[in-house]
C-alpha cells in the first residue's frame, strides 16, 4: 500500500478536495483511506491506494510525494 501526501492552501481546500474526489472518481480509482491534517496554516491530505500505480498517479495530477512503503503484511500476502 502507498500513501500519497499533498498540501493544500487555506484558500482553496474546499475545491482541491472537489477536484481530487472528481479525478479519482472519473478514473474508478478507489483509495483505501483519504485522510486530511490541520496544519498552520493549511492542511495536508494523505490519501492510500491498494495499486501503487494510482497512488503514484495521484501524486503527479496534484503535486504530493509518495510517503508510504509497502506494508509487511502486503508482502506477506503477495508471497
Amino acid at each position: 500500500m502507498l500513501t500519497t501526501a499533498v498540501r493544500i492552501s487555506d484558500d482553496d481546500f474546499g475545491q482541491r478536495l472537489k477536484d481530487m474526489r472528481l479525478w479519482l472518481d472519473g478514473r474508478g480509482f478507489e483509495p483505501s483511506t483519504f485522510t486530511y491534517f490541520y496544519l498552520n496554516p493549511g492542511m495536508r491530505v494523505h490519501v492510500s491506494f491498494k495499486i501503487d500505480g494510482e497512488a503514484e498517479a495521484f501524486a503527479v495530477e496534484f503535486g504530493g510525494s509518495l510517503i508510504g512503503t509497502h506494508d509487511v503484511a502486503d508482502q506477506v500476502l503477495a508471497a
